[in-house]
């Protein structure tokens, strides 16, 4: 049955304009879904299927027209993202973590009410429940496909955007997909890319041509249900929750992964060393000086060498969509990422404290220097992750890093200093209070620039 005239469309684009580079991917582009359509998007490669779907999705900002969401909001607004499944070119998924966790972390951030019940109705549904537990690393692409289906549909969204849904899934898991679709979301309005109208004709979808940026045509009868009410049963967590569980998965990431802290641990070690075996000769207040020296130093380097791979190692994966997706503040992303640089840099800082100490024989550990330490480390990595996150889409971004870091880093470096040749007795102990104010400063400065200007810079 076609829908009503009447009827407001689940999901809208009108005159959508976006421009990548020096080319209009889309041109012009206007579509509307009714509540509980299903609709094809199909085309040749280049044709801008995928810009499409993120455009709609909020991952990229349109330089002419606009998107509604359910209720006429923005994909910017939380409200709308909060009925919104979304499957990427690449699924939102970590490769250290399992399924079942890859699919908790979701309805934490989705907030799911019935969580651990929705996660196994969907691990059963997609045929994933015996390998449950298994990390995705060690998944097949069909299998983490399956799993990408899931995850966007584990909030039984109002509306779902799913780019190629079909792609490298086995003969039986392209013949699973309407089963999969109608079990998950079953209410849902559904927009999918697919290169395969037979795909197209099995999901009981309308097919829109997409051709050089402009949609040329459709086929197939319009047809409406009724709409997802998961908007409205969805409780989208608050904003310490979202980013405590940002923290805590990227916390366990990297336990798994240890793709960061080893190494910054063994390079500040060889540091300790190699300076050990350089000035051994040296005595005094010199030694002193090399030590606060190679502290400072070392603290940098390690923060800017975490910090390069921060939000771009998010961005390779694709998880960065998904988290982006999410129906909570961006800012809480730039957070929470900064958190998790800031307890690296420390933990490196104090343990360099430990080694420079025992290798040196300078009493570098004590209380200030402990707390020049975490401060400085909480200063350097909100000035990182802001760049981080302002550099994820630039191809030179391991050499903008370092030459954007030092200068804004300078005045903590010179506030590290100050407050351990105080602690050493080297230079006058009063001076450390204002230096510790300097640290603050900065901290609380570039905390403030990273909050508010990551929401305006999370999409392209």
């Amino acid at each position: 049955m076609r829908p009503s005239q009447a009827t407001s469309p689940a999901i809208a684009a009108d005159d959508l304009v976006v421009r990548l580079g020096q080319r209009n991917v889309l041109r012009g582009v206007s579509l509307a879904l009714a509540p509980g359509e299903r609709v094809a998007v199909v085309g040749p490669n280049g044709a801008g299927k995928t810009t499409l779907l993120r455009a709609l999705a909020g991952l990229i900002r349109p330089r002419r027209g606009q998107v509604s969401l359910p209720g006429g909001r923005g994909p910017a607004e939380p409200a709308a993202r909060a009925g919104l499944g979304y499957l990427g070119h690449r699924p939102s998924l970590y490769p250290h973590l399992s399924a079942r966790e890859n699919l908790a972390f979701a309805a934490r951030l989705h907030g799911v009410a019935d969580g651990a019940a929705r996660i196994e109705a969907a691990l059963s549904t997609v045929g994933l429940a015996s390998d449950a537990n298994r990390l995705v690393r060690d998944y097949s692409r069909g299998m983490q496909q399956r799993l990408g289906l899931a995850l966007a549909l584990l909030p039984e969204p109002a509306v779902a955007l799913l780019d190629e849904p079909d792609a490298s899934l086995d003969a039986a898991g392209v013949n699973d997909l309407p089963m999969m679709l109608d079990a998950l979301a079953p209410r849902a309005t559904v927009l999918f890319s697919t290169h395969d109208e037979r795909v197209a004709r099995a999901l009981g979808a309308r097919i829109v041509r997409l051709e050089a940026g402009r949609i040329s045509g459709a086929t197939g009868t319009a047809s409406s249900g009724a709409a997802s009410d998961s908007a409205a049963r969805a409780r989208p967590p608050g904003f310490a929750h979202a980013v405590w569980a940002m923290i805590a998965k990227d916390a366990r990431v990297e336990w798994r992964a240890r793709e960061q802290v080893p190494t910054l641990l063994m390079f500040t070690l060889l540091a300790a060393v190699v300076f050990d075996m350089a000035f051994i000769a040296v005595l005094g207040s010199e030694v002193a000086a090399v030590a606060v020296g190679v502290l400072w130093i070392s603290v940098l380097l390690a923060a800017t060498l975490a910090g390069t791979r921060l939000f771009a190692t998010e961005h390779e994966r694709g998880t960065l969509d998904g988290l982006l997706v999410a129906p909570v503040d961006p800012s809480g992303i730039y957070l929470a990422k900064f958190a998790l640089l800031a307890l690296e840099t420390a933990f490196v800082g104090i343990a360099q404290l430990v080694f420079l100490s025992l290798l040196l024989n300078v009493s570098l550990f004590q209380v200030s220097t402990i707390g020049a330490v975490v401060l400085a480390a909480t200063a350097i990595s909100a000035i990182l992750a802001l760049q981080s996150s302002l550099v994820v889409n630039a191809r030179a971004r391991e050499m903008l890093m370092p030459l954007l870091a030092i200068p804004p880093a300078v005045p903590v470096l010179l506030a590290g200093v100050g407050i351990t040749l105080g602690a050493l007795e080297v230079t006058p102990a009063g001076q450390q209070g204002a230096w510790f104010g300097l640290l603050a400063v900065i901290a609380v400065v570039f905390l403030t620039l990273g909050t508010v200007l990551y929401p305006q810079a999370a999409r392209t």
